[in-house]
């Protein structure tokens, strides 16, 4: 399977990390979680798609290998919508499928409704809440049920020693970070611990350029309802969430039954 590595310009002259795996016609652009560190966030589980496809995966603005961006008026959705496209046009792509995990379902269906003749089918994969109210502030709270007595001032020590902490030690404390954070999702966390260390294969400076990305970024969305933008759609849709899960079931039924009404699963 060949692979290629490499940078391009995008939106705002920002340059994104990417890593294109096979050298079929048929493109798939595949959206890491987050918003937060990098492709590492799911993108090596989409590997096998490159034994029939071209796999394109690429750490967005302010995280991973990309440019680390700062400036808040630069980590918006909107940028990463300029990104997305910029990235179409550099590999000369007609039209790609998206899979969107997580907040980047958002990012993928704001995407396609910006620019529909660029998307050939979408994957929502485990969705972000499709409305600030009631779905995300319903999913907060379920999962903030969930965290283990401790968690909560165990995070704030290790946000604590991030600060100080040496190169060699920030991977560790991101993993355990990540674990406490994203654990309460999964019915059964033990066991994912390459998924852990996965996300946290980013350099140092990346780790700690997540506490201005999270907040810049769900700023940018404000109260936020993806409703509209769903039901405009026009492409074949695929929504995936786990049958046995954490999340509050009601946000992804209606991201599903959006899509039902256009006769998409």
């Amino acid at each position: 399977m060949s692979t290629e590595e490499g940078s391009f310009t995008a939106a705002d002259q920002v340059h994104i990390f990417y890593r294109k795996l096979g050298a079929e016609h048929d493109f798939v652009g595949f959206l890491h979680g987050g918003p937060r560190l990098s492709m590492g966030d799911g993108g090596y589980a989409m590997r096998p798609l490159a034994e029939q496809h071209t796999l394109i995966l690429y750490d967005q603005r302010g995280g991973g290998r990309s440019d680390l961006i700062k400036d808040p008026k630069l980590l918006t959705a909107d940028a990463d919508v300029r990104d997305l496209e910029a990235l179409r046009q550099h590999f000369a792509i007609d039209k790609m499928t998206l899979i969107g995990l997580s907040w980047d379902s958002g990012l993928a269906a704001l995407y396609a409704e910006a620019h529909p003749d660029s998307v050939s089918r979408i994957v929502f994969l485990n969705p972000m809440p499709i409305a600030l109210n009631p779905y995300a502030k319903e999913r907060g709270q379920k999962i903030g049920s969930l965290m283990k007595p401790g968690d909560t001032k165990r995070l704030q020590e290790l946000a604590k020693s991030a600060k100080d902490a040496p190169e060699e030690k920030l991977n560790a404390i991101c993993r355990n970070e990540t674990q406490i954070v994203f654990g309460p999702y999964l019915l059964h966390p033990d066991g994912h611990e390459r998924d852990w260390k996965a996300m946290c294969e980013v350099p140092s400076a990346a780790m700690r350029n997540v506490a201005v990305v999270n907040p810049a970024i769900n700023s940018s969305l404000g109260d936020f309802d993806l409703q509209p933008t769903l039901a405009k759609l026009k492409v074949p849709v695929l929504v995936i969430e786990g049958e046995k899960t954490n999340v509050p079931p009601d946000s992804t039924r209606e991201w599903r039954k959006l899509q039902r009404t256009r006769g998409c699963y």
